[in-house]
């Protein structure tokens, strides 16, 4: 088995056993594979292909497969379809399933039936209240309280904070708030919470006017000098 298989291998049966894990560290996976013996036990290129060859969205230092997913320093994942990969990367995604021990086999079929499958956003009849009752549908006009204190439901997630103080954002919260590479973010505390604001070209827009008063300066003058006189 290739080393890069070994490295996919052992983090899928990572995710496998915990399916509610984002993410493990590169220590966590080097271990598996040794332990599982996928390539004779220890060998010297796990780490090196945990850390770097293997990662989709790092600069190519050698290999160029995109089979993990760098989700703060020393953490990994397997790639997902939606991923920004690095340009340079054109290497494999997954194993061959012919490339795997046949009792691992089925690792690939997971993978690409469950792992990789998007996650549908959660509907009213998915979020329970306690005691098992649903949430009852809300028409157009109507406002959750969610929505009413300006959290919502399906945006919420966890991010994580690196030593050096950088902030990972999860992926589905950047698509669906336009932050790309380079959007600038609008920082602020807000009575013990941290608010932030991506500023994007929809942002922007909707501040248009937003500071217009009910009369214009030439009209406010006018109507001072009528009191005068």
């Amino acid at each position: 088995m290739r080393v890069a298989d070994a490295v996919w291998a052992a983090t899928a049966l990572l995710h496998r056993e915990n399916p509610n894990a984002e993410d493990f560290e590169v220590r966590e996976i080097v271990s598996r594979a040794i332990r599982e013996n996928f390539v004779g036990g220890f060998r010297p290129g796990l780490q090196p292909h945990a850390s770097w060859h293997c990662v989709a969205n790092k600069r190519p230092n050698g290999g160029r497969y995109r089979m993990l997913y760098e989700t703060v320093r020393g953490r990994r994942r397997l790639l997902r379809p939606n991923d920004r990969c690095h340009p340079d990367r054109n290497g494999d995604i997954k194993p061959e399933k012919s490339a795997l021990p046949a009792a691992w086999q089925t690792l690939v079929d997971w993978y690409d039936t469950v792992y990789s499958k998007p996650t549908p956003p959660p509907t009213s009849a998915s979020v329970g209240l306690p005691g098992g009752q649903a949430l009852p549908r809300q028409g157009k006009s109507e406002k959750s309280p969610a929505s009413e204190s300006g959290v919502s439901r399906s945006m919420s997630a966890t991010a994580f904070v690196s030593s050096a103080g950088a902030l990972v954002i999860p992926d589905d919260l950047r698509r669906e708030l336009g932050i790309q590479d380079g959007t600038r973010l609008g920082i602020y505390r807000e009575q013990g919470r941290l608010v932030m604001q991506p500023i994007t070209e929809e942002y922007i827009s909707s501040l248009r006017g937003c500071c217009k008063g009910e009369d214009s300066l030439v009209e406010a003058r006018e109507r001072e000098h009528r009191k005068e006189k």
